[in-house]
C-alpha cells in the first residue's frame, strides 16, 4: 500500500485486479504528488478505481482525469486531410439506451458499433479509440446511474499477460506485424457489429500488434477486432485468422477480472495494456450511466525484443 496525505492506494494482492484509491479529496486532485502516484498506479496495475464518496461535478471530473494526463480533445484527420470530431471530450457513455423503431428510423445507416438494441453496450472485448492515429492512452470512466436491478459489470483482460502466455515461435511471427484498423471494418470479425456514418471520413490507421507500452516499455497484445480489418503484408484471409486465433487466445488463457460497480466509482484503465467488455445483464431499460475522459496517447511503437 502507498498513502499519500490526503488518499491511500492499496493493492488486491496478487492477481489481475485494479489498485484501489480511497480517501481522495477532489481538491487535492491537482497536487503534483497526488498525480504521481496515482499514474504509478496505473501503469502498474492497468487498472486503478477511485472510490468517491459523492458524485464529482465536471471540473472535478475533469481534473481527476487529469491527474492521468492531458484529456484527448477528440478529432481526428480524415481522408481528405481535414480535421473530424468524432466526440466530445467529455463524452456521455449511456449503454442503458434502448434503440426504439422510430429512433431507429431516424437515424438511417448510423450504426454505432453495440448491441442491437442498446447500441451503447458493448458486450466484445475491445480497445477503445485503435481507429485513430494517436489513441487514447487511458480510459477514465465516471459512474453516474447504475442499473437497480444489479448487473452491468465492466470486464478485462491482461493483453500483457496474454503476449507473455504465447510460445516462442508465435512471439517470433508477429514480430514487425502490423494491423489496419477503420472506423467500419465491414464486419469482418462476425458477429461483431460494425458501426457506419460520418466517422468513417477518418483515415484508415495501422498499429503494431505488439506494441511497447510508451511509459514502461512493457510489451502488450495491441488490436481490436471491432475495428480491425487486416494485417499489413498478408493475404487478408489468413490475417483475419491470426488475428482472431490471438483474441481467442487472449480471451481463454489471460488473467480476468469483472469490476462491479459501486455509487460514485470512478475507473481508469490503461489501453495499451487492457481490453475490456460490458455485460449487458441487466433489466432492458434500466439506466447504465457514465462520463468519459480519454487520456491523450502517442503513436503507438512496435515492441522490440532483445537479442
Amino acid at each position: 500500500m502507498t498513502s499519500d496525505s490526503s488518499f491511500s492506494v492499496q493493492a488486491q494482492g496478487e492477481g489481475f485486479a485494479p489498485a484501489i484509491v480511497e480517501g481522495l479529496d477532489p481538491a487535492d486532485i491537482s497536487d503534483p504528488a497526488a498525480s504521481r502516484a496515482l499514474r504509478r498506479a496505473l501503469w502498474s496495475h492497468a487498472l486503478v478505481c477511485v472510490r468517491c464518496e459523492r458524485p464529482l461535478d465536471e471540473r472535478e471530473a475533469r481534473a481527476l482525469a487529469m491527474a492521468f494526463g492531458a484529456v484527448k480533445d477528440p478529432v481526428g484527420r480524415t481522408r481528405d486531410g481535414g480535421p473530424l470530431r468524432y466526440s466530445e471530450e467529455r463524452q456521455i457513455v449511456d449503454a442503458g439506451f434502448v434503440l426504439t423503431d422510430e429512433l431507429r428510423a431516424e437515424l438511417g445507416d448510423l450504426l454505432f458499433g453495440g448491441d442491437v438494441l442498446r447500441p451503447g453496450l458493448f458486450e466484445t472485448f475491445h480497445t477503445d479509440d485503435t481507429y485513430t492515429e494517436r489513441p487514447a492512452l487511458a480510459t477514465v470512466l465516471f459512474a453516474r446511474e447504475l442499473p437497480s436491478s444489479g448487473g452491468g459489470d465492466t470486464s478485462f483482460i491482461d493483453m500483457r499477460a496474454a503476449y507473455e502466455l504465447l510460445d516462442q515461435p508465435m512471439r517470433a511471427q508477429l514480430d514487425g506485424l502490423w494491423a489496419g484498423h477503420s472506423y467500419n471494418n465491414h464486419g469482418v470479425f462476425p458477429p461483431r457489429v460494425s458501426a457506419a456514418g460520418p466517422c468513417e471520413e477518418l483515415v484508415d490507421v495501422v498499429h503494431p500488434i505488439v506494441r511497447a507500452h510508451p511509459v514502461t516499455g512493457e510489451p502488450a497484445l495491441y488490436f481490436d477486432l471491432d475495428r480491425a480489418t487486416h494485417i499489413e503484408g498478408m493475404d487478408e484471409t489468413a490475417g483475419r485468422a491470426l488475428l482472431q486465433s490471438l483474441q481467442d487466445h487472449a480471451e481463454t488463457a489471460a488473467p480476468r477480472y469483472a469490476h462491479r460497480w459501486r455509487t460514485h466509482d470512478v475507473l481508469i484503465w490503461d489501453n495499451a495494456s487492457v481490453q475490456h467488455k460490458a455485460s449487458g445483464d441487466f433489466a432492458v431499460g434500466e439506466p447504465r450511466n457514465f462520463w468519459r475522459f480519454m487520456i491523450e496517447g502517442p503513436v503507438p511503437a512496435a515492441y522490440v525484443p532483445a537479442n
